[in-house]
């Protein structure tokens, strides 16, 4: 993923779908055992003024930790707890953090495709469910990368070096069209960019 200075390149690498679920499972033990009581005390709170108080309290407090959690962590610093422990970032095409607005975007459309997950999981006694877990490519991206123009990268160490010139430049920009973190005119453009005109060499065997 190309940022910055023009001839400067951050070493991202777009993250694998089994890494992100480990990630998702760490922000998932956060949520259970702070915002889940958390949601519960607002319920209970909201239950002095009756029963139904309570449900509805309880509820809107648990959708809104759900929500807030990931796009305001997204928007802030660019990752959650879980993509820390686990070196993931989540950027634009542009490899900036993500606006409010698609923070916002990307937390609703994550929240709405894990409920229907969930919901495979159980109704379907995980048939479904695991189905779609197996089915995952190595470099997915879900819903909610879509439609929040956003991409999971993994963050390699170090800092920024120099864009490579002539074939090595021409692999990395192949690499990072295969992996969907830039597109064919972007990959194109690039090439431009950089004055690159040869084909990259064959693979080594």
């Amino acid at each position: 993923m190309m940022r910055g200075l023009p001839n400067q390149v951050v070493g991202y690498e777009q993250a694998t779908a089994y890494r992100r679920l480990f990630a998702r499972f760490i922000d998932g033990l956060i949520w259970v055992f702070v915002f889940l009581p958390l949601s519960g005390l607002i319920g209970a709170i909201f239950g002095l003024a009756g029963s139904d108080a309570s449900i509805v309290g309880f509820y809107v407090a648990l959708l809104a930790s759900l929500i807030g959690y990931d796009s305001v962590m997204v928007h802030v610093f660019g990752k959650t707890l879980g993509k820390k422990a686990l070196g993931l970032r989540v950027i634009d095409a542009r490899g900036e953090k993500l606006s409010w607005t698609n923070s916002m975007v990307r937390s609703v459309v994550l929240v709405i495709s894990g409920i229907l997950v969930i919901f495979l999981i159980v109704a379907t006694a995980s048939v479904f469910g695991w189905i779609f877990l197996w089915g995952l490519g190595k470099y997915e991206r879900f819903p909610h990368d879509a439609l929040s123009k956003s991409f999971v990268v993994r963050e390699s160490p170090g800092l920024p070096q120099a864009v490579p010139r002539g074939p090595t430049a021409l692999l990395e920009l192949e690499r990072l069209r295969e992996q969907g973190i830039i597109s064919q005119e972007e990959y194109e453009r690039k090439k431009k960019e950089l004055g690159v005109t040869a084909e990259p060499p064959p693979p080594p065997p």
